[in-house]
């Protein structure tokens, strides 16, 4: 999520419509990412936790590192790459969670499509 939100604004939309759309993208992407956050904080609440959502310990346990990318290309191809390193990591929740925890399995459960369908776009927008 904090990839993505550090990348955004670093597109400038400079009216190429192409630059434009993905800007819009990201953006799009960093508000479903808030939504997967909000979700498993509430979770943690519910389970007697307390969230730790600063963001300097959200980049600390981040599935990737932030890649500032020369070009729009490469920009994309980091944040596929922190996609699928993201799909990843939650399969791996989901299988440690089996089924000792069903409420979290499934809360937790919705968000790998959501990931893959991100990763489907960006690949897209590097195949065009």
């Amino acid at each position: 999520m904090e990839k993505l939100r550090l990348h955004a604004p670093t597109i400038d939309p400079s009216g190429h419509e192409v630059v434009t759309l993905v800007a819009e993208e990201f953006l799009q992407y960093v508000a479903e990412e808030q939504g997967h956050a909000d979700l498993l904080a509430e979770r943690i609440v519910q389970l007697g936790g307390k969230p730790d959502l600063s963001t300097e310990r959200l980049l600390i346990r981040s599935h990737g590192e932030h890649v500032e990318g020369d070009s729009l290309v490469e920009m994309i191809t980091a944040d596929l790459l922190a996609e699928r390193i993201s799909i990843d990591s939650y399969r791996a929740m989901i299988a440690s969670i089996g089924d000792d925890d069903p409420t979290t399995r499934q809360i937790v459960e919705r968000i790998p499509a959501q990931e893959e369908a991100h990763a489907e776009n960006l690949a897209g927008l590097v195949r065009d």
